[in-house]
């Protein structure tokens, strides 16, 4: 491409300017290209690459789609093991990066290792920006190997991500930097024949601003006319463009619309013919589409895109949901089922929607919306008679409205459906399962219900209500979820365990080790440390042999805050890494997840008074304006009531408390709310109410044994515990007094080795070991070999090590050591 005469190349033109930073792409590890559409970068790349790139170059080009954000990252992950396959591999393991893991996956970016000269584009990062941290930008343009040049294409990224590179010596290529002077508009029209006078040459200047395609445009327009349009980008595209072809290479391409890009074989499917017509194949040829030899497919550019858009609503509804229907049809097809209900449910074509196996998207997002607002869409719109052909995908559409606690819409459709079923077979048997929900977490009600469908079941699993489901709609303490009456918890504890054991069952595994987790809270509540620990490590088994992520980090949390009663700081640890665990390898590793582990390992922050490394929106009670689930919005407030306290902010914890409806908590969770009350007042001076608060708790409590907050939280409520104990639950007080010295000897501990770093902020002899030699270099694998231990000790090890010296990745190791 970087020719000196004309600097032109296959009639591309490129400014001296743009040249000169392009050229220094080959001695840069890391540079950022980003500019809105139509400027031309990814050309200007690919020409480059053509003439720069040797022959024993390798060229991985990774173009980003908008596409589930689980699903691109994954796919990313991929293009990077063919580049490095241990760091690939360990990307994929680790999974969708977190708070807890974006360390560890700035670590593994860092480390990828080339064979020869290589390069890494990664074209529309734009659409990464959304979802993953700047961190994540930063770790792959500052890597360390010599031989590897990333180069990210973007539209204008956020400035958070422009910031994390600043001062970083990363080549930053802008859109002033691909738009033309003056001087290179009168070159580039003398190039293709057409000599401007400086009038002239000011007035396409004027009316492009340099604007690459702009400039284009009206190249074509002085050829064709002999005159420039002062219309926009798009108006002179219909003039120059899309009026010079017939309406049948239109109607081909505004079909292929729908699509980001399309091989010959879709394009053969959307017209129904074996091969591609003539006039198909000449519309292919025309300017912005691009040929990717790698996918064997064509890419509009986004501009053309956004025409055919722009074109295929004008010619009317009905034309437009034929190309969303030819759309949705071939990705049926070829069974890509959350593509094709995409594109069915842009149109609300409820037969086809309906017409898909519908259980394994219910937990997915659909383009820009999730499966639980078609759910609604659908319940509220679907005609009846299309509904009763397909019974199983209308009860996966209720299941989808219960998740997403549409209560009346869902006990609605279950009633339609009741109807309209059978009142035996596999069919009343899914019914009968999903109407369970309609009584949760009333134990007492569930039970015979999971008996009934156990016998319609007759040893098959159901298809609607499947593992990935988050268990107890993402609520991790299960005390909360299923503790609803007063002196009842050992009874609920023995109906949950008989529950999980047949619900478990019908569901393959949804649910598992929740009944565990359960006895493991009421344990720990009741100060049975010992007991609550076997129980607790039983649910964190029983939970990861079926992914059930909720309950692992259930019982997780519950191991850390077991760890503190023992004085145990590795045991902390582990756990801490544990909740980590639970967010990754799994399809249920999904923003509502990562959100409720924020919140589990939030509550483990406050506990110690680490308010620093809170999530940012725990603190700011940002949770309050977004929609969130019930059990996770109760858990946030939770939270931040706490980080209050710390603040010492008891008014604004009292308000914030008072704004919450009761009608829908468990009596577990009504105790709380009082409890924080109490503690509210407590803080404010206001003795008569906090005692007022506190004896409202302690009803809602003390008949099931549960002693725990009046010790944890008895130096805030000023010796008000210890009083209403000693006066009106006197059974209690020996305990009370024995266990507060313990949690207090415990929690300084804990709080000098984790927040204050007075106890273990040197390394063990083993941890020093592995820092030292990651330091060096080396990775997991070569460590674990060398020390003959597995890769996951190391891993371990390394986190461990990280969160010691407060660092954040493997390159920090040497100047911290």
């Amino acid at each position: 491409m970087l020719q000196e005469k004309n600097n032109v190349t296959d009639n591309h033109y490129y400014s001296d300017h743009l040249q000169n930073k392009l050229r220094l792409l080959n001695s840069k590890n890391g540079t950022i290209i980003e500019a809105p559409s139509g400027y031309g970068k990814t050309t200007a790349v690919r020409h480059y690459l053509e003439d720069a790139a040797a022959d024993g170059d390798d060229i991985h080009w990774f173009i980003a789609m908008d596409e589930a954000p689980a699903a691109l990252y994954r796919r990313l992950c991929s293009e990077i093991e063919s580049i490095d396959k241990y760091a690939g591999e360990r990307l994929l393991k680790i999974d969708f990066p977190n708070a807890f893991t974006i360390g560890e996956t700035c670590d593994a970016i860092i480390s990828i290792k080339c064979q020869r000269n290589t390069w890494f584009i990664i074209d529309n990062f734009h659409f990464f920006s959304a979802i993953l941290p700047p961190a994540f930008l930063t770790a792959l343009l500052e890597h360390g190997e010599n031989d590897l040049h990333v180069i990210i294409i973007a539209q204008p990224l956020d400035s958070n991500f422009i910031s994390a590179i600043t001062g970083h010596g990363i080549l930053h290529i802008k859109a002033q930097d691909f738009n033309w002077s003056a001087d290179d508009i009168r070159l580039y029209f003398k190039l293709n024949g057409v000599e401007l006078t400086a009038v002239e040459v000011q007035e396409v200047k004027r009316l492009t601003e340099g604007w690459v395609i702009a400039v284009y445009l009206q190249l074509c327009s002085y050829q064709e006319t002999g005159a420039f349009s002062d219309g926009a980008v798009l108006k002179l595209m219909e003039e120059l463009i899309w009026n010079k072809i017939t309406n049948k290479q239109q109607n081909f391409l505004m079909m292929l619309s729908p699509f980001e890009s399309c091989t010959i074989n879709q394009m053969c499917s959307i017209l129904g013919c074996d091969t591609l017509p003539n006039y198909a194949a000449d519309s292919l040829s025309m300017p912005f589409v691009q040929y990717v030899a790698k996918e064997q497919a064509y890419k509009p550019h986004t501009a053309l895109l956004e025409f055919l858009i722009t074109k295929r609503h004008e010619y009317g509804i009905e034309f437009e949901n034929e190309c969303f229907r030819k759309a949705g049809d071939f990705y049926k097809q070829e069974d890509m089922i959350a593509d094709a209900l995409y594109n069915f449910a842009k149109i609300k074509d409820y037969e086809r929607i309906l017409s898909l196996n519908l259980s394994n998207v219910i937990y997915m997002e659909i383009g820009d919306s999730s499966f639980s607002e078609i759910a609604l869409d659908i319940a509220q719109n679907c005609p009846i008679e299309v509904a009763h052909e397909y019974p199983l995908s209308m009860l996966c559409v209720a299941w989808a409205l219960r998740l997403s606690e549409e209560y009346d819409s869902f006990e609605r459709l279950l009633s339609e459906l009741d109807s309209s079923l059978s009142k035996t077979g596999l069919l009343r048997a899914e019914w009968l399962l999903l109407s369970v929900y309609q009584h949760f977490p009333l134990l007492d009600k569930m039970l015979p219900i999971v008996k009934g469908a156990a016998k319609m079941f007759d040893g098959n699993y159901s298809n609607v209500i499947l593992p990935e489901a988050p268990w107890a709609f993402y609520e991790y303490r299960q005390m909360t979820a299923f503790h609803a009456r007063l002196g009842a918890a050992d009874h609920e504890a023995d109906m949950l365990e008989e529950f999980i054991n047949i619900y478990s069952k019908l569901t393959n595994g949804h649910g598992n080790g929740a009944d565990a987790l359960f006895r493991a809270e009421l344990a720990y509540l009741r100060f049975d440390t010992s007991h609550a620990e076997i129980l607790a490590h039983k649910a964190a088994f029983l939970a990861e042999n079926k992914h059930q992520k909720i309950v692992q980090a259930g019982a997780a949390k519950l191991l850390a805050e077991i760890a503190l009663l023992k004085a145990d700081t590795d045991s902390w640890q582990r756990a801490v890494n544990a909740i980590e665990h639970a967010a990754s390898g799994s399809e249920q590793n999904t923003p509502m997840l990562r959100t409720t582990l924020d919140v589990v390992y939030s509550s483990l922050l406050t506990q110690l008074r680490d308010y620093s490394r809170v999530t940012d929106w725990l603190k700011n009670s940002d949770f309050m304006h977004v929609q969130l689930p019930e059990s996770v919005r109760v858990n946030a407030v939770s939270i931040h009531t706490t980080y209050l306290m710390g603040q010492n902010e008891p008014a604004r914890l009292i308000g914030l408390l008072q704004t919450m409806p009761l009608d829908k908590l468990t009596v577990y969770a009504e105790f709380l709310y009082y409890f924080l009350l109490a503690i509210g007042f407590s803080l404010l001076g206001d003795r008569k109410q906090a005692l007022v608060h506190l004896e409202l708790s302690a009803e809602k409590s003390l008949p099931d044994g549960l002693i725990y907050y009046f010790v944890r939280f008895s130096k805030l409520l000023k010796g008000l515990s210890e009083e209403l104990i000693e006066d009106k639950y006197p059974q209690f007080l020996a305990q009370y007094k024995e266990c507060e010295e313990q949690y207090t000897s415990g929690w300084r501990i804990l709080h000098n080795a984790i927040v204050t770093n007075e106890l273990p902020s040197d390394l063990t002899g083993r941890e020093h070991e592995i820092a030292l030699l990651a330091a060096e270099g080396l990775r997991n694998n070569e460590i674990a070999a060398k020390l003959f231990v597995s890769e996951n000790t190391v891993r371990a090890h390394l986190r461990t090590i990280y969160q010691k010296l407060d660092i954040d990745r493997r390159a920090k190791l040497a100047q911290k050591l």
